[in-house]
């Protein structure tokens, strides 16, 4: 304010100078004739009333009620529109859970119906292993029984080829020993092939023994044998382990026990007896 009337005290003082300036001056006086312009006709103009209303400033208290109000309008208006953002991120943050929640939702069903999935595979291929495995036991199975007939086969098969074998040696045998018997006796040749102590009986040994153990008629040596009249297997004998046939002049053939020397088994030869197979004795 003060600077103001400073202003205008300097503006005053500078009229005044010019003013008093003014007055010193005087011009001569002109003999030439004044110019007067002609009077103009034209309408004077007068410009139109401002229909403008005054501005009156506001005073000062109204002033300051006005802003208060608008101050508070705009904060209300800003803690409102605050409110609706935080509601709206609320809201927002409530969305963004839900789904999550049901992102979780659909991975537990997805890895359920995987998991199923991978079960149900699992029982497949289990249950086709399974299958698989019975299948081959009953194959395992069967070619077994194969196999298993199979050896049975080639056992009964080689055991009638055995027989048949010791039965065509058998009768060759015996061919031989009706060669070799002569006069109630075998020559010394096929005697000392045949018999002796060398030659221990062997009982129950197919192509040696052939019939009842310990009893007879029995076979040995490609000539069927028997003993004696009212003769029969001594006790004291057991298995008659090591006992052969031998030749006692006067007497003949007996079943000598090396256990027993003094105790012989009487035998007789039956020179037309024919050779038995084994198969026969069964």
């Amino acid at each position: 304010m003060k600077k103001l009337l400073l202003l205008m005290t300097v503006l005053f003082a500078f009229v005044a100078t010019g003013v008093c300036a003014t007055q010193k001056y005087t011009p001569p006086a002109s003999h030439a004739p004044a110019y007067h312009p002609p009077a103009s006709h034209a309408p004077a103009y007068h410009p139109p009333a401002s229909h403008t209303p005054s501005y009156h400033q506001p005073s000062q208290h109204n002033s300051g009620s006005h802003q208060n109000n608008t101050s508070t309008t705009h904060n209300n208006t800003l803690h409102n529109d605050n409110k609706g953002n935080r509601d709206n991120n609320k809201a927002n943050r409530g969305d963004g859970k839900a789904n999550r929640d049901n992102g979780k939702a659909n991975r537990g069903d997805h890895n359920a119906q995987r998991d199923q999935r991978n079960a149900e595979r699992d029982k497949h291929n289990a249950d086709k292993r399974a299958e698989k495995t019975r299948a081959n036991s009953e194959r395992d199975k069967r070619n077994a029984d194969k196999r298993a007939e199979k050896t049975r086969a080639n056992a009964h098969k080689n055991e009638v080829k055995a027989h048949h074998n010791m039965y065509k040696q058998r009768r060759s045998e015996h061919k031989a020993a009706r060669g070799a018997y002569r006069n109630g006796r075998f020559n010394d040749r096929y005697f000392g092939s045949h018999f002796g102590r060398s030659h221990a009986v062997v009982f129950s040994t197919p192509g040696l023994w052939v019939g009842r153990p310990f009893y007879s008629p029995f076979w040995w040596g490609g000539m069927e044998w028997g003993f004696g009249p009212g003769i029969f297997w001594p006790d004291a004998w057991g298995m008659g382990l090591g006992v052969y046939i031998d030749y006692i002049p006067g007497i003949g053939y007996v079943l000598v026990n090396p256990a027993f020397p003094d105790t012989t088994l009487p035998l007789t030869a039956e020179v037309d007896a024919q050779p038995v197979d084994d198969m026969d004795q069964q």
